[in-house]
């Protein structure tokens, strides 16, 4: 018998879309499931992965979060842990998260912003510790060494403050501020100096002869600033360049000041290493290919970096252009102290073993039995994550060409370096070190 026909397929036809939706469902769920579960594999392989102190490093810091007394951020924990984290390694070592990492970047390139100079305390008085070249501070006039006698908004409202006074003064000022100074401790050479606060590109490099000194705009190499102050005590044949850092564009500036030299008919030539506590080996790779008397080639190795597995890596000058500044009878005299450290030592090694520089021109401050460089042989690298953040480490011990390290110990008088009993911070016209100097070049 035939079946009768009835509606029942749309019936069917209904039943097959709901459980074709009830599978794309169940499908869904144990995706979602599945995920959930890699996921928590994933977390737990990856925690115990880390090791018990890095996981109970994390719990710390999650649980100080939840229960200390009051609110602390992820960020001020993990600083501390970081702090801690270099401690261990070594005073050069250090930890940036990404925003500082970038002032850090900002900072050793010479992009600079305030008044543009350190304070330090001498004999009871504030002082000039440094004055950064192509600052507001150095533009009004202010040198280092001066002393800092008054400070206010105005010439009328100036008064006398300790270091911490002025300091304090000084970061709550947004505008100009009148700093009343000299060169002498009893005020009787002070004057008003007036200076206000900007961004600025730091030059490292100032050039003095007996005819005056003088600063480029290291954004503009071809405007020189004329500073007075010529270099008193000088002959017609000297010339003194003062190298702070190597920084942002210290080498094209120190090039630069070559030329000015060469233009202006001096043959010798005195580099003020004092403070310098060094910079970037590319910065002084590029110094050093003009200043390397006895170098053969188009690119001596000027440094070398001798790593933990025993690994070699050579430093070369881009270039040796030495006769193109100096003739066979000229003479180059170093000025360091205590703090002439790291690429300054590479730049006086670099001198000794090319002939540059025999041991007996080379002028430390304090006595036999204190002067000294600083003694840091020593290469940091840095290394960035994905993130951004940036950990400096340790990596090399840095020889000489003549294979000599100074690390821990430095130049010193037991090398043949001349010792001058001398301030720290020299002030212009009383520098007893550079004085001691130009005197012996005079005999």
């Amino acid at each position: 018998m035939a079946k009768q026909n009835t509606p029942r397929g749309e019936e069917a036809e209904g039943g097959a879309n709901s459980a074709k939706k009830r599978k794309v469902w169940l499908f869904a769920l144990g995706a979602t499931v599945l995920a959930a579960l890699f996921f928590v594999i994933g977390w737990f392989s990856r925690w115990f992965a880390l090791g018990e102190r890095t996981r109970g490093l994390l719990w710390a810091v999650e649980t100080a979060q939840d229960r200390y007394y009051r609110d602390v951020s992820e960020e001020e924990l993990f600083d501390a842990f970081y702090d801690g984290f270099t401690t261990a390694l070594d005073r050069y070592s250090q930890y940036f998260p990404k925003a500082d990492y970038q002032t850090e970047l900002d900072r050793t390139a010479g992009k600079s912003s305030g008044y543009g100079f350190t304070i330090w305390t001498s004999g009871g008085h504030a002082q000039f510790y440094a004055v950064a070249g192509n600052s507001p501070a150095e533009r009004a006039g202010l040198r280092r060494g001066m002393y800092i006698l008054g400070y206010g908004e105005s010439e009328e409202s100036v008064v006398a403050g300790t270091r911490d006074e002025i300091t304090a003064f000084l970061d709550e000022t947004e505008g100009p501020a009148v700093l009343r100074c000299g060169y002498l401790a009893d005020g009787s050479d002070a004057q008003n100096y007036t200076v206000s606060p900007a961004a600025f590109q730091t030059s490292y490099c100032l050039y003095r002869d007996m005819g005056g000194s003088y600063r480029f705009d290291p954004n503009d190499l071809d405007t020189l600033f004329d500073l007075g102050e010529p270099l008193e005590g000088a002959d017609g044949d000297t010339a003194y360049i003062r190298l702070e850092k190597f920084y942002g564009k210290a080498a094209a500036e120190f090039e630069a000041c070559l030329s000015l030299m060469k233009e202006r008919g001096r043959k010798h030539l005195i580099i003020d290493l004092r403070g310098n506590g060094g910079g970037y080996l590319s910065v002084f790779c590029d110094i050093a290919s003009h200043l390397l008397k006895e170098a053969e080639g188009s690119r001596p190795v000027v440094a070398t970096a001798k790593y933990r597995d025993g690994s070699v890596d050579s430093y070369h000058a881009p270039g040796n252009d030495y006769r193109n500044y100096f003739g066979e009878d000229s003479e180059i005299y170093i000025l360091a102290d205590e703090d002439t450290a790291s690429a300054s030592e590479c730049l006086i090694g670099a001198l000794v073993s090319y002939g540059t520089l025999p041991y007996d021109r080379i002028y430390l401050r304090g006595s036999n039995d204190s002067a000294r460089t600083y003694g840091k042989g020593i290469m940091q690298s840095t290394y960035t994550d994905i993130s951004g953040n940036a950990l400096k480490l340790t990596v090399a011990e840095i020889f000489w060409p003549d294979g000599t390290t100074i690390h821990g110990r430095g130049v010193t008088p037991a090398d043949g370096a001349v010792a001058v009993e001398a301030e720290l911070v020299p002030a212009a016209g009383s520098d007893t070190m550079l004085s001691a100097l130009l005197g012996a070049l005079a005999q």
